[in-house]
Order: C-alpha cells, then sequence, then structure tokens
C-alpha cells in the first residue's frame, strides 16, 4: 500500500491542488457562465477563509521556486561557460604532442589558481595515474551508422586504444542484432583496449524492456571482468552511461580522471556528471520541439552551479565502479524507466546521503529527435509527436518521487549506521534539497500551470475592484513574478548563446582534425528569426512537452508503472 501510495503522490498532490481551490473559491463557482455546476457553495466561513490562505501561501511558494530556477540556471550558464573554457584550456598539457590539442589562449590566473593549475599539471604529467573507462553503450534498433559515428567519435580519442573498454549492450529481441554487433566489434576492436557485447535476454521477471534494464545486464559483465580487482580493492574503473547517439569529447574523461586522482580519498563515493548539449540537428527542428529540448538540458544545468549540494544527470553519467557495485547495481524494475536520475538515487541512499556530486564541465553533445517523412508540415507533426512521446518517457520518470519517498521513510541501515542517525537522514539540508528538485521535476511543472491557469480564469470573471485585498495583492505579485521569470529566461538564452558557441566550435576542431565530418553540426545566429521566436515560444513548448505529459503519467500511475519504451528517431547526417 505504500508503495502505491508514494507512487501516486504526484497525482494526489494534483487532485489536493484542485481540492483546495475548490474549497476556497466555491462561491465564486456559483457565477459560472454554465448553470447547474456548483449552485450552492461547497463550505463557507472559516474553512473557506483557511483554504483561501493556504492556496495564497502556495501560490507564492510556486511562483517563487519558478523564478529561483531561472535565477540558478543563469548562474550555471554564466559560471559554465567559464569552466568549460579552463577544461578545454587544460588539455594543452594534458597530452603533450597530441594533435588534437586545442590551440586556445590561456588567460592570466591568479596565485591561488595557479597553485591549482599546477596541482593538475602534475596528475596530466604522471603516466602511471589511469582509469579504465568501461563505457556502456545501450541500443535496441539503432541505426548501424549511428552507432558507428558515435564509436568513431570515441575511437578519435588519444586514450582509447589504451584506456577505454566499450560495452556494446545490446537487445536479443532485437532481429539483427548479433550480426550489427559483430560487424562493430570487428571495426573497432584495435581502436579501444577492449570491446565486448552483451545481449540482454527479453522478459526477464521483474523487468521493464528500456534502457535501466540493458545497462543493468551490460554492468554485470563490467563486474565479471574486473571482478579480481575489486577482491583486492585495486580497482580504478570508471563505469560511463552514455546514449548511442551521444558524443563525448575527449576532455569529458581527461577531466573524470583528473577529478578522480585529485579527490582519492573520495573516489568511490564520487558521482560524475555533465550537462547536455543540442548542437548537432536542432537548426532543422520545429522550434517547439528545440525549444522543449532546451528546456531539458536546462533543468539538468541549472543543478550543476560551482558548490551545488547535488547535480541530477541527464543521459550522460559516470561512476567507479565500487560504489555501482556497492549499492548493488543498476535497478531494472519499472521505477528505474529514468535510469539515469533513479541510480544517482540509488546511490545517495545507498551511502546514506554521503554520495560527492562532481560536474564534469564538458558537455555531452546531444541530437534532437528526428523523423523519417519527407520535409514539409507532415514531417513537423510527425517529430513534434514523436518528441510528445520521448517527453512522457521522461516524466514518467516521476517514480523516482516515490523511490525517494520510500527510502527516505525507510533509509537503508548500514553496519555502522545507527537508528538515530537514520531518523535524521530525512532532515539534513542537504537531502531537503534533493528533495526540493524532485519537487521541481515531478510537481512543480503541472502546479504551476494549474495555478497560473486559475488566475488568469479567476480575474477575467471577478475584476480586481471585485477581489479581497489580500488576493489583489497575490495575483499582483504572482503576475510580477511570472514576468521576471519570462524576462529572466531570456537572459539565461542570451547566456546559452555564447556557451553553445564555444562547445560547437570545440567540438568541430575535433571532429575535423580526427577526420569525421559526418557529425552535424549546428550553428545558432541569435538574430535570426527562428532563434528570436524561442525568446517566446519557450512558454508554449514547456506546458505541451512538460506539464501536459506530466500530468498524462502522474494519473497513469494510479493503474500501472509500466510504459512501453520507444526508441526515438536519430537523424544522420552528410558530410561538410
Amino acid at each position: 500500500m505504500l508503495r502505491w501510495f508514494s507512487r501516486c503522490l504526484p497525482g494526489f498532490s494534483i487532485l489536493a491542488l484542485l481540492l483546495l481551490m475548490l474549497v476556497a473559491f466555491s462561491d465564486s463557482f456559483t457565477l459560472l457562465p454554465w448553470p447547474g455546476v456548483l449552485p450552492y457553495p461547497v463550505v463557507g466561513g472559516r474553512v473557506q477563509s483557511i483554504a483561501r490562505e493556504i492556496f495564497v501561501v502556495y501560490a507564492l511558494l510556486v511562483h517563487l521556486n519558478m523564478f529561483a530556477f531561472t535565477l540558478r540556471l543563469s548562474w550555471s550558464l554564466f559560471r559554465v561557460t567559464e569552466e568549460t573554457r579552463k577544461a578545454l584550456q587544460r588539455r594543452s598539457w594534458h597530452a603533450p604532442g597530441s594533435s588534437s590539442s586545442l590551440p586556445l589562449p590561456l588567460p592570466p590566473y591568479s596565485a591561488e589558481q595557479e597553485v591549482q593549475l599546477d596541482r593538475t599539471r602534475r596528475v596530466d604529467e604522471a603516466d602511471e595515474l589511469e582509469v579504465v573507462h568501461a563505457i556502456i553503450l545501450p541500443n535496441y534498433c539503432e541505426d548501424h551508422h549511428t552507432l558507428r559515428t558515435t564509436l568513431n567519435v570515441l575511437a578519435s580519442h588519444p586514450r582509447a586504444s589504451t584506456q577505454y573498454e566499450i560495452y556494446l549492450a545490446m537487445e536479443q529481441k532485437e532481429q539483427g542484432a548479433a550480426e550489427k554487433a559483430a560487424m562493430l566489434v570487428s571495426a573497432f576492436e584495435k581502436a579501444f583496449h577492449r570491446i565486448y557485447t552483451t545481449f540482454h535476454p527479453a522478459n526477464l521477471q521483474g523487468e521493464i524492456a528500456g534502457k535501466s534494464s540493458n545497462v543493468s545486464f551490460a554492468a554485470s559483465r563490467v563486474v565479471e571482468v574486473h571482478r579480481m580487482e575489486l577482491n583486492t580493492n585495486t580497482c580504478d574503473v570508471i563505469i560511463t552511461v552514455m546514449d548511442s547517439d551521444t558524443h563525448l569529447s575527449q576532455d569529458y574523461f581527461t577531466e573524470i580522471r583528473r577529478l578522480h586522482f585529485e579527490h582519492l580519498a573520495e573516489a568511490d563515493r564520487s558521482f560524475y556528471s555533465c550537462p547536455i548539449i543540442f548542437d548537432r540537428n536542432s537548426h532543422e527542428t520545429p522550434i517547439l520541439v528545440r525549444c522543449a529540448d532546451l528546456l531539458w538540458g536546462f533543468a539538468g544545468l541549472s543543478t550543476m552551479y560551482p558548490g551545488a549540494p547535488i547535480s541530477i544527470p541527464t543521459s550522460v553519467y559516470s561512476l567507479p565502479l565500487t560504489l555501482a557495485e556497492k549499492v548493488g547495481g543498476w535497478d531494472s524494475d519499472p521505477t528505474a524507466i529514468g535510469e539515469d536520475m533513479h541510480m544517482l538515487l540509488k546511490c545517495y541512499f545507498g551511502t546514506m546521503g554521503n554520495i560527492i556530486s562532481r560536474t564534469v564541465f564538458i558537455p555531452a553533445s546531444q541530437c534532437n529527435i528526428s523523423s523519417d517523412r519527407a520535409r514539409g508540415w507532415r514531417r513537423t507533426l510527425d517529430t513534434c509527436n514523436a518528441r510528445y512521446k520521448q517527453a512522457l518517457r521522461h516524466m514518467w520518470g516521476a517514480l523516482d518521487t516515490g523511490f525517494a519517498i520510500r527510502n527516505s521513510a525507510t533509509p537503508p541501515l548500514g553496519p555502522k549506521t545507527s537508528r538515530r542517525t537514520a531518523c535524521l537522514f530525512a532532515f539534513r539540508p542537504r537531502h531537503l534539497a534533493l528533495l526540493s528538485l524532485l519537487f521541481e521535476a515531478h510537481f512543480l511543472p503541472c502546479h504551476g500551470v494549474i495555478i497560473m491557469l486559475f488566475s488568469v480564469l479567476y480575474t477575467l470573471y471577478h475584476p480586481t475592484s471585485q477581489l479581497s485585498p489580500l488576493l489583489a495583492r497575490t495575483f499582483r505579485v504572482t503576475d510580477l513574478l511570472r514576468t521576471a521569470c519570462f524576462l529572466w529566461m531570456n537572459v539565461c538564452l542570451a547566456l546559452y548563446e555564447r556557451w553553445h558557441a564555444l562547445c560547437l566550435s570545440a567540438r568541430m576542431k575535433d571532429m575535423m582534425l580526427a577526420n569525421l565530418n559526418d557529425t552535424g553540426f549546428s550553428r545558432r545566429t541569435w538574430w535570426h528569426t527562428k532563434y528570436l521566436c524561442e525568446r517566446v515560444c519557450f512558454p508554449v513548448a514547456g506546458t505541451l512537452y512538460g506539464a501536459i505529459p506530466t500530468l498524462q503519467a502522474v494519473f497513469s500511475h494510479f493503474w500501472t508503472d509500466r510504459l512501453v519504451y520507444r526508441v526515438s528517431k536519430k537523424p544522420t547526417f552528410e558530410a561538410v
């Protein structure tokens, strides 16, 4: 019963909000233009007054949360540009003589920064300090060209042949999977230190088809390969999980290596996240889909500012094999459909909140969703429809709220964990910050839209002069906060432009030096009409691909936790 109730908590919260508005404003429903709907107030007097005050407080909190998100995002965007530039510049001493070094100018540093950079140089110049990167590439019915291009990008990295282990996580039920895997292994076996294939069996009891179960099966193979190192406590293996169409820079793995050896005492509980950037085909993508993907990337990026208590991964993340084994590996049940956030939560609770979030400021290059149809309005509609299905899968991850609530109520007791410590676990500031992020991800999209629509309709039928002073002030403040959110998001989009330009320029140089000119490059020119339109269309995209699929997902959870996992169509690119 607790499991079902916690699973449905986001849906119950929406019903509770609607009930609160019904009680708080029941007298107003008698004024509706259609007869027979609530001809008499549901309640009156003191109960209604209390309900109205609760609504006022909650409406203000929701709007303040939205505004705080935009402020946090702008700070993240401002800092991520500087941190990305620093990470790219570190390559000049990371691999001396490497043909792929970026000729970027180094800015002047303070004495304190020079000390930190000297530490970095010592780590990078010590050839004996290495980690093995076990890269899991889950895929199902993916185009051969998509996988080959992703492997080509990884193979172009200087350390690929000595430090990269590739695990092609295939699905056994896919027709031709064995042949496709054999061709890829034959083509790339000399490019990487090792390359393995795993074939996840279909219809395993308790599992749901999708990325999580695929990764879980491949991860068991990683453990099998490195069992000896795990048993002797000499395991320096970092697992990276990525999508089949994700392109990662060599600097992503170099930064993980640097962070790993700079924080060796905390290496076994470090969880590495990176922002994502859609810089491959966004110029060909319908504006609503492009805005939805921007907002999706912003959601993760907003948690990755320096000093953030915890960062939420989006699609790509890395963690030590020792940490993955300690928490029992990846889950493959229906609650793990959002496996990136779910694995973070599992590691968080598995370490009693002592996991350390480390941000790698080298973004993962992603594709916007595509369509098979020819160009025209049918292709646009098909792409928008496919993006909605993808958004529903993303929002199905609201199941992670139930997972977090259950583990907060009954945290796992380790051998050195007292019951008093476990009871106080849920009240730690960091834990409250995590719950706030879950609220922002799984509750705020729907609640914000419902309150906004209600306030607009309410003021439409009730002139300001007829409102009570409390409501009039509340609606004025919420209007101002929504306007401030809109304007500040435009500031965020302006900050995004320079970060996007920096990342795209660096990736283009790498791809040209590696002679990989068919990976897709999407430039942004902010004064072009289609990019200016983003400044006003993002609220529509946020509602269409955020609030509505969340609403569908959380109410579907009342009767099922299973969703059919559909693979999104990936674009192909011509050589430039």
